[in-house]
């Protein structure tokens, strides 16, 4: 009220001001005019029309400065269309000035056309057309006209100042009947000058506060409007409400993350019950809640949203003076995910680089081990040829030889654990490895051992073909079997399934898949499944949870992991209470089977004398293998190193070489090699290794090599291979 009241008395101050200056105003017009009256009567006429003409352009041009400068700082149409009709009225008046002059023009009224009919004609052009591809209405041309007028304005005004002292030379005869009148007028138009300043002044300042409240409330209502879209448009959700726990505000990202709006929970307690329906986890949240409050914590729960869609959500709380509360709510499932996948991703470097050093490891041990078992695998075969079958020492070889046979398979397991080992792939149906398997021995001593467990199959009858080894597809399918039926603890089932599938998603342990058709072959029991730790690590070699010695080496599943890769193939894992499924995905192949050769006696591979140099650094193995080359009928030569087999081709020529790939010191097999053919570029030559198929194996086999065989030597692989590489037989590895 008092400021209501000081504003009125204000505005009463204001006017009453006014009304005084309009008064002073108009007694000096009055006097003004009873004054010129006399005046005029003895003034030329032509004087009072050209002074009068003068001012009324001079007034006229006024108001075009002053409405230039108001288009310019206010360029609304409005203001323009005022600017362009003052400028035609002044280019009028002009006219008109121009036909009015007179011929001794006593007041340089030409002068004054002459300053400003220019400047009249450039502002009508430009306020139509503008200026040099500026529209009227544009800043440029706006600054250019304000200019423009002001100048010649000022000129106008000195000439009119000229003009009014020309005047005053002619009015100083009439100075003395003037002399009271100038007077009076004088202190007439001090008084109005003084109430005008004052009057202007009050003016300005209402103006002035005005604008500033005028300002005030634009920028008060610029923050509201800051505030009231920052609250709306912020990626955090945002909810607001009071000490009765009653909603006052959700923003828009909160309405998006959840779905949830005012009408769906106008009060606090609504949100329990829609965002989590579960009431055990709802009494955690709760509780935790209500820790992590007096915390002043972030704390993250799984919420429910409207659209039954489950997202991870974190939580953070501000308390306000007035009671007041703002939560702010972030979707951290994405980030969640993502990290995640990156965790899982360090897991399968981890397990990667694991998985390679303990390959090194398997390798190096496996290499050593291939050495030994030569003398307990073929030292035996080569005495059972000459045996006869009733000899009693035949049965004690045997069992030396198949335990041999059998350390072999572990050794081989190994080279397959180091990811090298050599595998001949050809086109092979999944289908008949099953039908093969469930007819060995090795199963029917599974089924003895798990009375309680049956085996059911599934097999597709448009089964596929893959590229793959048979014996490794064989070894999957066995350790998968094998494992299925000691996870069932008493009584249950294990089912094979086979089929053709569409593969286009990664699946656990794996970053990326190559899309495409595959072959599944899928092994499922019914045991109580495997711990969320256990599987982290099935795949690694050695660790098992059977018991050592009874059930394996503890290779079986790394054996799977590696033979999977080899043949670039995918292996998942569903597992659950009730029982695992192990699901092994081959890619497809349009090659067909090659059907089986005839198995082949020993006469078959056997030799004519021609003459074989055997290369190895051990002085064991060149005596058995020497000793299997005489029994298959070829001359046998020896060499310890690549350089003495240099030597020896040069001075004599042998039909082909038995090449150890792996000699220390000296040269490898493949430097060894590549030296040979410098001397001979046709030598024949087969390379043999007890590790497995490395790059420098490849290369030797690009080179020129026929045959890549593993040790320990079997007596018919070797003279086959021998045979092709002698004869017309196709290079393979064996």
């Amino acid at each position: 009220m008092a400021s209501y009241s000081f504003k009125h008395r204000h505005q009463l101050l204001f006017w009453v001001s006014m009304a005084g200056v309009i008064s002073a105003v108009m007694l000096v017009v009055f006097y003004t005019n009873t004054t010129l009256r006399s005046i005029e009567k003895n003034l030329p006429n032509t004087l009072l029309v050209e002074l009068n003409s003068l001012s009324v352009v001079l007034e006229e041009v006024s108001d075009v400065v002053s409405a230039t400068q108001i288009a310019k700082a206010m360029p609304s149409p409005e203001n323009l269309a005022l600017l362009e009709t003052r400028i035609e009225k002044v280019h009028n008046s002009i006219i008109e000035l121009r036909d009015s002059f007179v011929a001794d023009n006593l007041i340089n009224a030409s002068a004054f056309h002459a300053v400003l009919a220019p400047a009249i004609a450039d502002l009508l052009i430009w306020s139509r057309d503008g200026i040099s591809g500026y529209g009227p209405d544009s800043e440029v041309t706006l600054s250019f006209m304000e200019v423009r007028i002001a100048e010649a304005f000022h000129q106008a005004i000195a000439l009119k100042h000229n003009s009014q002292q020309q005047a005053q030379q002619i009015l100083d005869n009439q100075r003395q009947r003037l002399g009271s009148f100038q007077q009076s007028a004088t202190i007439m138009l001090m008084l109005t000058l003084l109430i005008v300043f004052f009057s202007v002044y009050l003016l300005i300042r209402q103006i002035t506060l005005k604008n500033r409240e005028i300002k005030t409330n634009e920028q008060l209502q610029e923050q509201h409007n800051l505030l009231e879209s920052l609250l709306q448009n912020l990626p955090l959700g945002i909810a607001v409400w009071d000490k009765n726990r009653n909603i006052l505000h959700l923003n828009k990202s909160f309405t998006r993350i959840t779905g949830y709006t005012v009408e769906d929970m106008p009060n606090l307690s609504c949100w329990a019950q829609l965002a989590y329906p579960d009431p055990e986890y709802r009494q955690y949240v709760v509780e935790h809640w209500r820790y992590s409050r007096q915390q002043n914590s972030i704390a993250e729960y799984r919420v429910t949203c409207k659209n039954g869609e489950i997202k991870d959500i974190e939580f953070q709380a501000a308390y306000l003076p007035d009671s007041r509360i703002i939560n702010t709510f972030t979707d951290v499932t994405e980030r969640n995910r993502n990290e995640h996948a990156l965790q899982e991703s360090r897991k399968i470097k981890a397990r990667a680089t694991k998985m390679e050093s303990l390959g090194l490891l398997a390798g190096g041990v496996a290499h050593d081990l291939n050495n030994i078992l030569s003398g307990v695998v073929s030292y035996p075969e080569l005495l059972l040829i000459d045996l006869k079958p009733d000899n009693p020492m035949r049965k004690p070889i045997q069992i030396i030889q198949d335990s041999g046979q059998k350390a072999a398979a572990i050794v081989q397991d190994l080279l397959t654990v180091a990811r090298g080992v050599a595998i001949a792939k050809e086109s092979v149906n999944i289908n008949e490895v099953v039908k093969g398997y469930l007819q060995s021995p090795d199963f029917r001593r599974l089924c003895e051992f798990h009375p309680g467990v049956s085996l059911d199959i599934s097999l597709d009858e448009d089964l596929a073909n893959i590229m793959g080894s048979q014996i490794h597809i064989l070894k999957i399918l066995m350790n998968l079997v094998s494992n299925g039926f000691e996870a069932i603890e008493d009584k249950g089932r294990v089912l094979i399934t086979t089929g053709n599938c569409f593969v286009d998603s990664p699946f656990r342990g794996y970053n990326t898949v190559d899309v495409g058709e595959y072959v599944l072959l899928a092994v499922s029991d019914e045991g109580k499944g495997i711990s969320e730790e256990d599987l982290e690590r099935i795949f690694e070699p050695f660790y098992t949870k059977k018991v050592m010695g009874r059930s394996g080496t503890g290779l079986g599943l790394a054996v799977v992991w590696n033979v999977v890769q080899d043949h670039n193939g995918y292996i998942n894992v569903v597992n659950s209470e009730a029982g695992t499924t192990f699901q092994v995905f081959f890619p497809i192949t349009g090659k067909e089977r090659r059907e089986q050769d005839a198995p082949l006696v020993l006469t078959d591979v056997s030799g004519h004398g021609e003459e074989i140099l055997v290369v190895d650094d051990v002085e064991t193995q060149r005596h058995i293998t020497s000793l299997i080359l005489e029994k298959l009928g070829y001359t046998v030569r020896s060499a310890a190193s690549g350089e003495e087999v240099i030597e020896s081709i040069k001075k004599h020529h042998v039909d082909l070489v038995l090449l150890d790939m792996i000699m220390a010191p000296g040269m490898s097999g493949r430097e060894t090699y590549e030296q040979m053919l410098r001397v001979n570029p046709h030598q024949k030559a087969i390379i043999i290794s007890g590790f497995a198929e490395t790059e420098d194996v490849k290369v030797t086999l690009s080179l020129g090599a026929s045959h890549f065989l593993k040790k320990p030597l079997k007596i018919h692989d070797l003279g086959v291979a021998i045979r092709e590489a002698l004869g017309a037989g196709h290079p393979g590895q064996l």
